[in-house]
């Protein structure tokens, strides 16, 4: 099927018709069309928090039309003002060179797939992601920078998360007094940020209710936006806002968020695989597997459905993946003659706009030549030459990426967790799993053991107390 310029193809799985006629079924049984309507109307799809999930506002031409989200009608200016920053930045205006981005997550998932994947190498300023606490990774890129050229920002809903106010306190050392005047916060904690010494005009807002997995549309995507420039961004979010406006009025058989959510179904709870693979054989959507990875396992990994009751069936799937050529010489080998069955799904692109097309059509041609030996096997006489074949996989291919196609694709993902959850009777925007290993961390931080021996003594304390 072909929707909003990506082609799927599942012809290699599995499937008899009338299994794909039970699957176009629970699209009906399970009333999602109306499920659709309520999240776009902003019913209350977060039972748990008690919250809405209003992250096409973000994206939308009109925020008003999410009256919910916007009451008072601040979230276009808001996107106006980080964007001309952006594009202040992009072109070289504010005399920063090296833009340092600290955010883990969602805070740094999104924002860094989408400047990867769009960057045109035609910004003046280069952009550095950290994430996790790499104090050797950090040292080093200090080390190359010049601290009255650097900037930073922040990229934290809360402004309280233990990883990004770590190093954005290191950073803030290291600048002294340039430190107001060259850092920005993305955050719904305007508050934090001003104590935390940023200037008051520094702090780019975005709404409380925005889920981190999907903050990329708001202001966490600024680092992004300078990257790529506030003109490529604003594609990517009209061309997200197409998909909403495609999920909203098909959410059927005919839309492709749909028929993905319909194949990872079957995937997983009638053929019982418990893996997916998402390969990309274009190197630009290299982290797409990382971002699919907190989209869907952050938002279908549930053990109970939207009544607390205990699940008896499997959610969600383990996603994994990479480069595609990379990943043929280190992980396929298991993919095609072990026992057991992992289901790809294979990204790409026909064509690329850069120096040497003649490589991109290699990985092209790599594409398909993967995706025939999973589907047919190989006959051999030696039976360590033997592919058994019979593996699933589906292909996921469109004409080029640009800034269109991908904001398309990844607001389509969204919708298929979405349409998922409604299959699966979950909340797929709550994520207490993560929410209980944060408390913990605090816990053990108040500590004072000096030793393993200390640490290891007081972990098995914590483990038996059943306080």
């Amino acid at each position: 099927m072909r929707q909003g310029q990506w082609w799927l193809d599942y012809s290699r799985l599995r499937m008899d018709s009338g299994q794909r006629d039970e699957l176009f079924g629970l699209v009906e049984t399970h009333s999602l069309a109306e499920a659709v309507r309520r999240l776009f109307d902003g019913a209350i799809v977060n039972p748990s928090e008690n919250q809405a999930a209003l992250h096409m506002a973000l994206r939308a031409a009109d925020p008003a039309r999410f009256p919910q989200a916007d009451p008072e009608r601040t979230l276009a200016a808001h996107r106006d003002r980080f964007l001309a920053l952006a594009g202040e930045m992009h072109r070289g205006e504010r005399k920063i060179t090296d833009l340092v981005h600290l955010g883990i997550g969602g805070s740094d998932l999104g924002p860094r797939l989408v400047a990867e994947a769009l960057d045109e190498a035609d910004g003046r300023v280069r952009v550095h992601w950290l994430s996790t606490l790499d104090g050797r990774r950090f040292e080093q890129l200090i080390r190359s920078l010049d601290p009255q050229t650097t900037g930073v920002l922040v990229a934290s809903k809360s402004f309280s998360t233990e990883e990004t106010l770590t190093q954005a306190r290191a950073l803030r050392d290291w600048l002294g007094d340039r430190f107001p005047g060259q850092a920005w916060a993305a955050t719904a904690n305007h508050a934090a940020a001003v104590a935390f010494g940023l200037a008051e005009d520094a702090v780019l807002p975005f709404p409380s209710w925005t889920g981190g997995r999907f903050s990329l549309w708001s202001s966490v995507g600024f680092s992004a936006a300078v990257q790529i420039g506030p003109e490529r961004f604003r594609e990517l979010l009209a061309s997200a806002a197409d998909a909403d406006t495609d999920f909203l009025e098909s959410p059927d058989q005919h839309s492709l968020a749909v028929m993905i959510a319909l194949l990872m179904h079957y995937l997983r709870r009638i053929e019982d695989h418990n893996t997916l693979g998402v390969i990309a054989y274009d190197p630009r959507l290299g982290l797409l597997s990382d971002y699919l990875q907190q989209l869907v396992m952050e938002s279908l990994g549930k053990g109970v459905d939207l009544a607390d009751r205990p699940l008896d069936r499997p959610t969600s799937p383990l996603i994994f993946g990479g480069r595609g050529t990379d990943m043929q010489h280190s992980i396929y080998q298991a993919l095609h003659q072990a026992p057991d069955t992992h289901p790809l799904l294979l990204v790409g692109s026909l064509t690329d706009s850069h120096a040497r097309p003649e490589w991109h059509r290699i990985q092209f041609n790599h594409l398909l030549a993967q995706s025939t030996a999973f589907a047919r096997g190989r006959w051999s006489d030696e039976a360590f030459r033997v592919l058994p074949g019979d593996r699933p996989v589906s292909l996921l291919v469109t004409e080029s990426l640009s800034p269109r196609s991908l904001g398309w694709l990844l607001a389509t993902f969204e919708h298929a967790v979405y349409t998922l959850s409604v299959l699966w009777d979950i909340n797929p925007f709550d994520q207490w799993g993560v929410e209980e290993g944060k408390r913990l961390a605090g816990q053990f931080r108040e500590l004072e053991a000096d030793s393993l021996s200390e640490w290891l003594a007081v972990a098995r304390d914590m483990l038996t107390d059943n306080d």
